[in-house]
């Protein structure tokens, strides 16, 4: 089938739900700060979010057109398969935190993320309940319809690591979002599932909230240049980036 503007329309529709949500539950937010400027966005935000990606992975999860009711019903392929995919998917996460770190990029909410990883509904956020709404959106909502028109698969992998990266709105978090976004989507392209990439978002997330706990406004600095050396960030990134691409082609066989 041939690109056209059908089929973007419902991955369109779930982008919509996906930000109109969000600046709806953001109101309050909006008008606490208005009458109150000194109040401490980090605090609100958490359980904002955790209302609004509650509401957008139902509505998406329920509306039929999207066919997303047994997205968990099953991983999609042998335990072994998933295991090699979930292996990649670290290598992959491992290599792109590397180069985001080489491109230095400012990272604007930075502070706002230590200070909700430091509330309990921050933490469920950012953890847990933010990963499985993102995977529903952008693998689920944005992906699905796109495969299920009949173009290639590559168009819809492209589209949603793209509009993954962008919806961050931070320039530090963008270009990681990505990279890891395509691996994602070929992984739920394979499986049609959303059990792997949810939980691979999951561990991802859930190592940022203890490293922010951890090292908080310091967790930065914290480099790979600076625990490696420049020499020996070089070599991981080229280690772990050959054997995520080796990984992914034998999880792609095995999926066949």
């Amino acid at each position: 089938m041939k690109f056209s503007f059908r089929t973007l329309l419902w991955p369109l529709i779930a982008l919509f739900i996906y930000m109109l949500v969000q600046m709806l539950c953001g109101i309050p937010i909006a008008f606490a700060t208005y009458f109150s400027p000194n109040t401490d966005l980090s605090y609100w935000l958490g359980p904002t979010m955790l209302v609004s990606s509650i509401v957008i992975s139902v509505i998406i999860l329920t509306l039929p057109q999207f066919g997303l009711r047994r997205a968990y019903s099953g991983i999609g392929c042998d335990r072994t398969t998933a295991v090699i995919a979930i292996i990649a998917t670290l290598f992959t996460l491992l290599a792109s935190d590397i180069v985001n770190e080489w491109l230095n990029l400012p990272n604007n909410l930075e502070e706002l993320f230590v200070g909700m990883s430091g509330t309990l509904w921050g933490m469920l956020t950012i953890a847990i309940v933010g990963p499985i709404c993102e995977e529903i959106v952008f693998r689920g909502g944005i992906m699905k319809p796109m495969l299920d028109s009949g173009v290639q698969p590559w168009i819809p992998i492209f589209i949603s690591a793209v509009v993954f990266g962008l919806v961050h709105g931070n320039p530090a978090q963008i270009p990681f979002a990505a990279m890891v976004g395509v691996v994602f989507g070929i992984i739920y392209f394979r499986t049609r599932s959303l059990v792997i990439t949810t939980l691979c978002h999951i561990l991802n997330n859930s190592f940022a909230v203890i490293m922010m706990n951890i090292y908080g406004d310091d967790t930065d600095e914290l480099t790979f240049d600076y625990m490696l050396g420049s020499t020996g960030s070089i070599i991981v990134v080229a280690v772990a980036t050959l054997a995520a691409i080796l990984l992914l082609r034998l999880f792609w066989r095995r999926t066949a």
